[in-house]
């Protein structure tokens, strides 16, 4: 298994496409993630908050990623639609993201309350951007 499963990093692959992409912001983030109404082929939650252990959010030119729990909890191109992103001060910010606008086999809504140094960059970076779909 992969170093970056217990750390504060993300898999290898997707930290060396963020690199290709020309990482803006990359840091260690905690707080705490909660999914409504939240359904895929195999999972279904109808809501519940855990905390995000071993977290790192990354924003590249092109996509935004929060990977926490051992799994990209957000994981959109930047400027997309379906993600709203709120500052609640200084280092903390509240993130939801519409999962059925993101990803077509989910459906509910992942809500994010995070705490990171890099909240009013993030904030600032990606309420700039354009979303150009693929």
């Amino acid at each position: 298994m992969s170093r970056a499963f217990g750390s504060k990093e993300l898999p290898p692959q997707l930290r060396s496409d963020m690199e290709w992409e020309g990482i803006v912001v990359f840091g260690p983030v905690d707080g705490s993630v909660a999914r409504r109404s939240y359904r895929t082929p195999l999972h279904y939650a109808s809501s519940s908050w855990e905390n995000i252990e071993q977290g790192t959010v990354a924003m590249s030119r092109r996509r935004f990623v929060v990977w926490g729990n051992r799994e990209a909890l957000v994981d959109v191109p930047l400027g997309h639609p379906a993600v709203s992103m709120e500052l609640q001060g200084p280092e903390r910010m509240l993130i939801e993201a519409d999962d059925r606008e993101i990803d077509r086999t989910c459906r509910g809504w992942t809500t994010l309350l995070l705490r990171t140094i890099h909240a009013p960059r993030i904030a600032q970076v990606y309420g700039e951007s354009v979303y150009r779909p693929v």
